[in-house]
């Protein structure tokens, strides 16, 4: 073998799959850089229109515009379990354990998608013996449009084990994750 096919054959596709193997494991920013952005000036609205007149004797109701809730907290579930099933702790734990998998997902997401996200996963909770696991993981809604990010989540969820007590029937659940960055 002359030197320039070594060159071509050997050296050259080592340097390339080195430089690549260098730049997939590259250390990330450690925190991301917050810009302030103006916010878009409101959109100009035409004058209300006057309603029309009320018939006669009919009482006037005004409508109050309902306050929007607060965005649920972290753990909180949408629903509670059906009875006779899973309780309410033995949800949180099942939670619990998939949390720090699940922030770790949304953390590494924030350096692409700043801002606060929430991803809705319904999944299903199985006891088998004496621990439990979380199956059929799927995004119902998500702010997030990062299918890493998303396949990650998935992830999280096939990988968690929790204990759990024997012989609860498989319990189907949605539950919102909200991650706000520091």
């Amino acid at each position: 073998m002359s030197g320039r096919a070594v060159f071509l054959w050997v050296v050259l596709p080592f340097v390339a799959l080195s430089a690549l193997a260098l730049w997939l494991t590259r250390d990330t920013p450690a925190h991301a850089v917050a810009v302030d952005v103006p916010a878009p000036p409101e959109p100009s609205r035409p004058p209300p229109l006057e309603p029309p007149p009320k018939p006669a004797g009919t009482p006037s109701r005004t409508a109050t515009p309902a306050p929007t809730p607060p965005p649920p907290p972290e753990d909180e579930l949408l629903a509670d379990p059906p009875p006779g099933t899973w309780s309410r702790e033995e949800v949180r734990v099942a939670l619990a354990s998939v949390q720090p998998w699940v922030r770790g997902c949304l953390a590494d997401a924030s350096v692409r998608n700043p801002g606060p996200q929430t991803v809705k996963l319904r999944f299903t909770l199985e006891a088998k013996g004496d621990r439990g696991s979380f199956q059929r993981g799927e995004v119902v809604e998500s702010t997030l449009r990062d299918p890493f990010v998303l396949a990650c989540l998935l992830d999280a969820l096939a990988d968690a084990q929790f204990s759990a007590p024997p012989g609860k029937a498989p319990l189907t659940l949605t539950q919102p994750f909200h991650f706000r960055p520091r």
